[in-house]
């Protein structure tokens, strides 16, 4: 009977893999001693055989165990696997008869995912992708502050800095320009890095052919060098490694090529080759802020103490300053990590598009939610069949998060093959924003992305289908013969809420911006950009140039102005030294007499510009007051100045400021200290575009005060076609000086490429947000559909009994009317507190606008509406009749 108890129990309970292992050895050895006493040995010493001969039951138990379990385990994960197969194979023979819903449901993820998956991987390139220098973490720019302004820094300080400070391995100063290279054919402009003899050093880069410049070529007077990129040394040399010696000529000076360095060091961004700093800008200062400055910090330091020890040095440096030369001495230091000195402003930009394709996402799921939750409510008969047949909650939830898995695979599929096809075309577009990524990887952060988001979307989307089915089933109400659906409406009507939030978000974002960009567009230039044509012209410096004098060089620039206005089709030609839209402007410490400016008080901060007598008529800048100049303005005459009308409100106090005189010294090594007669007052202009503020401005003839080392720029303006002009002007530059290549274009593209940034900005969320409205809408559209399908019996009944149309819409529509309403009540309060994503990008605009308020809440109640006129015109249409049959 013992024996037969054991058995039983093993054939009818397995209560745990150790009971019945006890149970199994238990039963052997019973069997055994059984035998023993059949064979005539007393029971007490057949039970000691039998023990003694079976050896340490423990020991075996424990065997047993480990294999039962392991038994155990892999066979629940073979049944495991089995159901996921079953049910995977379910899944797509589901989805595949229900074409329709798959085609949408694919699509609405491939385009949310694929918009996540590009950006993300711009993302991923600008902030995580390897910098191609060693410890690049310990990479820092140095800047100097005022007023917490970040500034260039004066010649002198970067010196101090290398002399004095211990925070920094090294420290090198850089610039960036034009220079005109000739190289055995045409002169070329190519980009120039003008770099300090430690810029290698503090870069941890070696050349890859040659040296880089010694110190000694680096000092005043020694022969010029150069080293070039690894781009021009394969595109002009064809990798030859005689190019290393040889001579070429970089703005009319024979300059010895010394080495060749590696394609990775693309830095200051974009430079063709590199010369030494020191032979050019000789003379340094606290107050000339010409240069930008890079370091490596020392070990162990960290970014934070080195900023706050350097600032403290720069005010010990400068505390020794004339206090006339206030305005443009330093207060401190910033230390910035190099990384974010190459992203500039981007970081923001890309930050602000992340979060707008990931709140278009948020809304993809919401709306797959939404299908599949009314699915979900038609496949209820079939829910409750499988529930009566024994299907658990959790294989309900199986089920439906695999089609949703299913979907969410297909749909990323569908979105990183769109990706990796026009992966070129992403790069190029963003070669003005990132101009530091060269390439966009493919690596485990974009892939881990990538799955997660599926993952995300596809647990996200099928999880809450999955619950409310295994709630929502009633076996008996579902198996009654009626053709009622009992649908998720409260859930729906949740979801439809948070599409339309997010969607209010990108709408508010998106009004904000093109509100700045129109607020941009209608701010006055103060000059004509239309029917102008423009030409840059550097003359050769070097020595033995016949352009270092000043008689030669006004005399070329009269020359070719003279030329260029014979061409047919110019009306009005000009030089000047700082076009607007293209060329920098300097600004600096003008004196007037009799003003505290002149007294020792602070001095009058203003721009400063060299222009040729008709450029106010060329560029269509008004004269307010006095004249301009004219030819007359030459060395022999009276030392004459126009200056702009915020040159007068702000330093005159609006009084007339003709016939005062003005001194504009440290700009030049020309004239420094002669005063020169205001004979004229012209209005503002806002020099860098509609964003850029007006500032005060003192104009000079070219004629008094040539700019021997400043390139020149020609603007013309032209009556007709712009082709035949510019041809012209080719040619008579290249008859004139055949070494200085053309380099020119209409000015209105110098517009366009000012306006680009906030137009790109202003068109990628307007695209986001019209996608997340679009989304929205049709996501209300089937709500509300659903919902008109749901209570098609109710209304019928209503309408037979009598109820007016009003009734009937209001009825229809007013599942869409709440959520639609705490959607945009929700988004407006998300919105408010986004605001400062968005606050750098704005123009005289407060992200609390409430036009962007109003406009937003409008769009989605247009939208509303529309979505909602389908299913009410199919619930006014219900015929009562064929409802009360029902």
């Amino acid at each position: 009977m013992r024996i037969l108890r054991r058995l039983f129990h093993l054939a009818t309970g397995r209560p745990s893999v150790a009971t019945d292992v006890d149970d199994e050895i238990e039963v052997h050895l019973a069997l055994a001693e059984d035998e023993l006493v059949d064979q005539g040995v007393p029971a007490h010493e057949a039970r000691r055989r039998v023990e003694t001969a079976f050896g340490d039951r423990d020991r075996l138990s424990r065997t047993l165990r480990a294999i039962d379990q392991s038994q155990y385990q892999a066979n629940r994960r073979g049944e495991a696997m089995d159901k996921w197969r079953s049910d995977f194979r379910l899944a797509l023979r589901g989805l595949s008869r229900d074409r329709w819903f798959t085609t949408s449901a694919c699509g609405l993820i491939a385009l949310a995912l694929g918009a996540n998956i590009a950006v993300f991987s711009v993302f991923n390139a600008a902030f995580f992708q390897r910098l191609p220098y060693p410890a690049a973490d310990r990479l820092v720019t140095v800047s100097e502050t005022k007023r917490g302004n970040h500034n260039r820094v004066a010649g002198l300080n970067f010196l101090d800095w290398q002399r004095l400070s211990r925070d920094f391995t090294q420290l090198a100063a850089y610039g960036l320009g034009d220079a005109t290279v000739l190289i055995g054919g045409l002169p070329e402009v190519k980009t120039a890095g003008v770099v300090s003899h430690s810029f290698a050093e503090v870069m941890g880069m070696v050349p890859i052919a040659g040296r880089w410049f010694s110190l000694e070529e680096s000092r005043v007077g020694a022969p010029p060098t150069v080293v070039l990129s690894e781009r021009m040394w394969r595109l002009r040399f064809g990798a030859d490694l005689a190019a290393i010696g040889a001579t070429i000529r970089v703005d009319g000076a024979p300059t010895t090529v010394v080495g060749v360095m590696p394609a990775g060091l693309d830095f200051p961004v974009g430079a063709d080759f590199w010369t030494p700093a020191e032979p050019v800008h000789a003379t340094p200062n606290r107050t000339a802020h010409n240069w930008n400055v890079v370091g490596r910090l020392a070990p162990g330091v960290g970014i934070s103490a080195a900023q706050g020890r350097l600032s403290l040095l720069t005010q010990q440096l400068v505390a020794s300053e004339p206090s006339g030369n206030s305005e443009f001495l330093a207060d401190g230091a910033a230390v910035i990590p190099f990384r974010a000195t190459l992203l500039g402003q981007s970081d923001r930009l890309l930050t602000l598009l992340q979060l707008a394709v990931g709140l278009l996402l948020v809304i993809a799921v919401l709306n797959l939610t939404a299908l599949l939750l009314a699915r979900a409510a038609k496949r209820q008969p079939e829910v409750a069949m499988v529930v009566t047949l024994g299907a658990s909650w959790q294989d309900l939830a199986r089920w439906f998060v695999i089609e949703s898995l299913i979907l969410a695979g297909v749909g990323s599929s569908v979105g990183l093959l769109a990706w990796m096809i026009g992966r070129p075309v992403l790069l190029a577009a963003i070669a003005s924003l990132l101009p530091f990524v060269h390439t966009i990887p493919i690596d485990f952060r974009l892939g881990g992305a990538i799955v997660a988001a599926t993952l995300l979307v596809g647990i996200g989307a099928g999880l809450l289908p999955a619950l409310w089915v295994a709630r929502a089933v009633d076996l008996g109400r579902t198996q009654r013969p009626s053709t009622r659906v009992i649908g998720p409406g409260r859930l729906m009507q949740a979801l439809l809420a948070a599409e339309v939030a997010t969607a209010f978000v990108l709408l508010f974002a998106a009004s904000l911006l093109s509100q700045s960009l129109s607020r941009m567009l209608d701010q006055p230039l103060g000059f004509a950009t239309e029917n102008r044509v423009t030409m840059s012209v550097s003359l050769p410096t070097a020595e033995g140039s016949p352009y270092l004098t000043a008689d030669r060089h006004i005399a070329f620039f009269d020359q070719l102005l003279e030329r260029v206005s014979q061409i047919p089709g110019v009306a009005n030609v000009a030089v000047t030294t700082s076009l607007p839209l293209r060329d920098y402007t300097p600004n600096g410490s003008a004196r007037i007499q009799g003003e505290s400016s002149d007294l020792g008080g602070p001095a009058a901060v203003s721009d400063f510009r060299i222009v040729a007598p008709k450029f106010f008529a060329t560029m269509g800048i008004p004269i307010v007051r006095g004249r301009a100049f004219t030819p007359q303005d030459g060395a022999g005459s009276p030392y004459v100045v126009v200056v702009s009308e915020a040159f007068s409100k702000t330093h005159l106090r609006g009084v007339n400021p003709v016939g005062r005189l003005v001194r504009f010294p440290g700009m030049d090594n020309l004239d420094e200290d002669r005063w020169a007669t205001i004979v004229g007052v012209v209005a503002d202009t806002r020099h860098g575009g509609p964003g850029d503020p007006v500032a005060p401005t003192i104009y000079y003839s070219y004629r008094q005060r040539p700019q021997l080392y400043r390139t020149m720029t020609v603007v013309v303006q032209v009556t007709g076609p712009a082709g035949p002009v510019e041809e012209e002007m080719k040619r008579a530059l290249a008859t004139l000086e055949p070494t200085v290549p053309y380099l020119g274009g209409p000015m209105s593209s110098a517009l366009a490429g000012v306006l680009e940034g906030p137009r790109v900005r202003a068109l990628i969320i307007g695209a986001f947000a019209g996608a997340a409205l679009a989304t929205a809408g049709l996501g209300l559209f089937g709500i509300v559909g659903f919902v008109v399908l749901r209570r098609t019996r109710e209304l019928g009944v209503r309408i037979a009994l009598g109820a007016p149309n009003g009734s009937v819409v209001a009825t229809a529509a007013g599942h869409a009317a709440w959520p639609v309403a705490i959607g945009i009540l929700s988004g407006a309060v998300i919105a408010a507190s986004l605001t400062r994503l968005v606050r750098g990008f704005l123009f005289e605009l407060s992200p609390a606008d409430p036009t962007a308020f109003v406009m937003a809440t409008a769009a989605i109640a247009l939208v509303a509406t529309l979505a909602t006129i389908g299913p009410v015109r199919r619930a006014l249409a219900i015929d009562p009749m064929t409802a009360l049959r029902g």
